[in-house]
């Protein structure tokens, strides 16, 4: 239907952009670009309906009315979706945590250090900040389970207030406008300079045409989705970009190591390989490299980075099996649940950190805030990576929309939109989104202190807020409340602090 659509003409778009011939556009290939810097401020999901398998066997009809019913009786029913299974959930939420964000963790390293000796406690520090979102994100997920409810709004009311709902859905509106918006952008100012190099018409080719042309073939088919079940297509399509690039950059390593190779002869003189001279071995140097209150820079990116609890509701609500609306979920799904928690924060900060990794320790303090820019112009890997990335953000581009949706329907008060409801408020939010996109040309500081206070709110306070509140209705001692409080407290700085970092 309109995924496979979608997904086809997707492919048969980005072939054409990277120059191939009619009779390839058959071949399923992924493509698109990132622009320099957006990853940052961009940076930053599971089921639906079931599917029929099969098809409906034709009665026998017989003379006897009784036969008629009989038949007519064994034709099978549509039954409600049981909920999404776990491979779905765990693909859509490792892809709704590794956005296009990552490819700037690298400048993050960068910003305060050009030692090679500060990859090793960058990556621990990155570790940490996965675990401590995870953790975030499960918590959101068992608020849902112990008040029975499936939204924000909803868990926000029956642990805080219903006054002051707006706060929560205040701020996801906002995060997740800033992303889809951050997103448009992107996709506009990728594609286009794909397509002028590849000589597609002037007509075609620019920044608006491209970003309008993208919006109704793409981003409005995708985010009238639904369910996120049905994204897990287009999160592993988004999911090949970023492995690609991955693997295309341990691949590339040696040869952008060596100051005489031709792909590093090439690369830009701003952007050629730079590192500090050697320091202090082992524990030591690791320390000293991050010595700086330019660390926070680092905290600051991750916190962005690791930003996909908008979503964690409707992943928790979705996944199998669905309880009814105002029924507590079990506790063996919550158990469940939290495990693929584990499992996909640990996968994402796994992939993070590689790619941090390998990044930084090619490029050291030279890596641009989008890591893909230093790479030679004439590395054709390079050209399919950020194609792939491109890609990538177009398949990210829903998940962030339902936020947004589901946080407006909030703001409004609509408990239960109807089909028709959901249609409008879709369209008229990808219209405002893309109009938004036209007429802006750069998000500037603007998205990077929103992306760092938002997301600093969303990932750290609001979740241990509202767990926290669970507990302290409990009786006896909850050793885990004290938990919950450094995380609001830690909330509290990180967004603060980048903020500052922000304005420096």
């Amino acid at each position: 239907g309109v995924m496979r659509v979608c997904m086809l003409a997707l492919a048969a778009l980005v072939t054409s952009a990277a120059g191939a011939s009619p009779d390839q556009l058959s071949r399923p290939h992924l493509a698109v670009a990132a622009p320099n810097g957006a990853s940052r401020a961009t940076s930053l999901a599971t089921s639906q309906a079931a599917v029929l398998r099969g098809g409906l066997r034709r009665p026998t009809l017989r003379r006897s009315s009784r036969a008629r019913v009989s038949a007519v009786a064994a034709i099978p029913a549509p039954t409600q979706s049981a909920g999404a299974n776990v491979p779905a959930t765990f693909i859509n939420l490792v892809k709704a945590v590794v956005g296009s964000g990552v490819l700037s963790l690298p400048a993050a390293v960068a910003a305060f250090s050009s030692s090679k000796a500060a990859v090793a406690p960058s990556v621990a520090i990155l570790i940490i900040a996965a675990a401590i979102s995870g953790y975030c994100f499960a918590l959101v997920a068992r608020t849902c389970a112990a008040t029975g409810t499936r939204t924000w709004e909803g868990a926000w009311e029956q642990t805080m207030s219903k006054s002051t709902t707006w706060l929560p859905n205040g701020l996801i509106v906002c995060k997740c406008f800033v992303a889809c918006l951050a997103y448009t952008m992107v996709i506009g100012d990728a594609f286009s300079s794909i397509f002028a190099a590849s000589g597609f018409p002037a007509a075609l080719a620019g920044r608006t045409s491209t970003i309008l042309m993208f919006a109704s073939l793409f981003l409005l088919p995708l985010s009238l989705l639904p369910s996120l079940e049905m994204l897990k297509y287009t999160s592993f399509a988004g999911m090949f970009g970023i492995l690609y690039t991955l693997a295309f950059m341990a691949v590339r390593a040696p040869a952008y190591s060596s100051p005489v190779s031709a792909l590093a002869m090439a690369v830009p003189a701003a952007l050629k390989p730079r590192f500090a001279a050697a320091g202090a071995a082992g524990l030591t140097g690791a320390l000293d490299a991050i010595s700086t209150p330019k660390v926070f820079i680092l905290l600051s990116v991750l916190a962005t980075a690791f930003t996909a609890h908008y979503s964690a509701p409707r992943m928790f609500a979705e996944f199998a099996p669905m309880a009814k609306s105002g029924e507590p979920a079990s506790p063996a799904k919550v158990k469940r649940f939290c495990a693929l928690v584990a499992m996909g924060f640990g996968t994402a900060g796994a992939i993070s950190a590689s790619l941090m990794a390998l990044g930084y320790s090619t490029f050291g303090g030279a890596c641009s805030g989008l890591i893909l820019n230093n790479y030679a112009p004439i590395d054709a890997l390079a050209k399919i990576s950020r194609v792939a990335v491109g890609a990538s953000i177009v398949c990210t581009y829903p998940i962030a929309f339902h936020g947004l949706r589901d946080g407006a329907l909030g703001l409004a008060g609509v408990q239960d939109p109807s089909q028709r409801t959901k249609l409008a408020l879709t369209l008229a939010l990808v219209s405002v989104v893309t109009v938004c996109a036209i007429l802006l040309q750069d998000l500037g500081k603007v998205a990077a202190i929103s992306g760092a206070l938002l997301a600093s709110l969303i990932v750290y306070v609001l979740p241990s807020t509202m767990f926290g509140q669970v507990l302290a209705k409990r009786k006896g001692p909850q050793p885990e409340l004290w938990l919950c409080r450094g995380m609001q407290i830690l909330g509290v700085v990180v967004g603060c602090l980048g903020v500052k970092v922000t304005l420096a």
